[in-house]
């Protein structure tokens, strides 16, 4: 792929190039959703792409309300930030010491092990029985899903290992409603959406309509497909939040500032504890200089916001589409604000296989009860995750395949056992 720096003189360069950059990649790659970037306060880049409603053929727009799925992981840990700072609890707690019901919940579990994914307790949502249960049941009760939690093995000693973990952040929402004396959602809209101008975000309501909302949906072969119900009221905490690109610029903004917490919070929200966690954040250094991230996703939707704090540069990815390279795009995108070399988009082009090494990466690939198969259907090669959703690919190297709708690749790793895995997934 052919890579690019183009000079930048002025807010308007830095538009144009963006704009340029999305009218290649679209023509190329399949992607629905909305962007906007910040930088030094001013908004340099805002639109929508695809549609939020295909069968209604309505489309995103900057203003579109996505659901951000994992992102909504900060803003737990800010409303956590602010309860300490109002004296209400501090993080270092036994989380025990404010449930002492939850009897069969380890003792030695605190609340910042929560906010850290640090903690030992099994997520939740690796687990299919959880899913099978709640996932799509809508009369799901959260009373159900304490005692669900509570009652499973940790996976490691509290404090000594890391894993990332949905199942804190239910704990982290539940200990927010109990101190607050409010729902998750109240607390939200008074300390943080109201305060800051948030006005197309919330707390998403399985039992409310949200107006100018996107669907989501998924890729299956050739097929775009509508995704099937999920109960959002199950994981508000770790993930049941919307908004818009515009939204979480003003969030980017906060985050900055004192509006909604002291320098000594942020910066202890902004600290790698383990495996680059902060609070609620992935915490990185490119080329010396502090990247706070993260992104979300499930059922139709893939999201992302990168910070560049030490360039006062922000950029957010939100997607309806499930199956977009959303983290590419952020990093592209970052790259051309920051005047930085790029990828200029382009289709890698096909390459000749050797029969007998293809059919020694045919098969079906584990980890942890999930899977992939790399295939062969009807002379085309097919990547099917989870059994449910087959992804057309083609060769691009002797052990890299390449997505046919995104900008997407997947190598076939040798591992020093002789054993091959693609992305962390072992062949059976």
């Amino acid at each position: 792929m052919k890579n690019e720096i183009k000079e930048i003189s002025s807010k308007s360069d830095i538009t144009n190039q963006m704009d340029e950059y999305m009218k290649k990649y679209t023509k190329l790659w399949a992607f629905s959703g909305a962007i906007a970037a910040i930088k030094n306060g001013e908004i340099i880049f805002q639109q929508g792409f695809g549609h939020a409603n295909i069968e209604h053929k309505v489309k995103n727009t900057a203003e579109t309300k996505f659901r951000i799925y994992s992102i909504s992981k900060q803003f737990t840990a800010v409303a956590i930030l602010i309860l300490e700072e109002q004296g209400s609890l501090k993080t270092g707690d036994y989380v025990r010491d404010y449930f002492p019901e939850w009897i069969e919940l380890d003792d030695r579990i605190t609340i910042h092990q929560l906010l850290t994914h640090t903690s030992g307790l099994a997520n939740e949502t690796d687990d299919a029985e959880f899913m099978k249960l709640y996932g799509q049941n809508v009369t799901a009760k959260r009373a159900d899903l304490i005692n669900f939690v509570n009652t499973k093995t940790l996976d490691f000693e509290p404090g000594t290992n890391w894993d990332y973990c949905n199942t804190g952040y239910f704990g982290l929402e539940l200990l927010i409603e109990k101190l607050s004396g409010m729902s998750f959602s109240k607390f939200l809209d008074k300390n943080i959406f109201s305060r800051l101008g948030m006005v197309n975000s919330g707390v998403i309501d399985d039992f409310k309509l949200i107006e100018n909302q996107a669907s989501g949906y998924y890729l299956n072969n050739y097929e775009i497909i509508p995704c099937e119900y999920v109960n959002m009221n199950m994981i508000s905490g770790s993930g049941g939040l919307y908004s818009t690109v515009l939204d979480l610029l003003k969030w980017d903004s906060a985050l900055k500032s004192d509006k909604l917490l002291t320098k000594k919070s942020i910066e202890k929200m902004n600290t790698n504890y383990q495996n680059n966690y902060g609070y609620g954040v992935d915490v990185n250094t490119v080329d010396g200089k502090q990247v706070i991230s993260h992104n979300g996703g499930y059922r139709g939707f893939l999201t992302e916001i990168h910070r560049h704090i030490d360039d006062d540069f922000a950029v957010v990815v939100l997607s309806n589409y499930g199956f977009t390279a959303v983290w590419k795009l952020c990093n592209e995108l970052a790259k051309i604000a920051l005047g930085k070399e790029y990828e200029t988009p382009c289709k890698p082009p096909a390459f000749e296989l050797k029969p007998e090494l293809l059919e020694g990466y045919l098969g079906v690939y584990e980890d942890n009860g999930n899977t992939l198969e790399l295939k062969k259907v009807h002379g085309e090669l097919q990547l099917i995750i989870g059994e449910m959703y087959n992804f057309p690919i083609y060769p691009i190297s002797e052990n890299t395949f390449h997505q046919t709708w995104i900008d997407e690749q997947y190598t076939v790793d040798c591992n020093e056992d002789g054993s091959l895995s693609i992305w962390g997934y072992k062949k059976k």
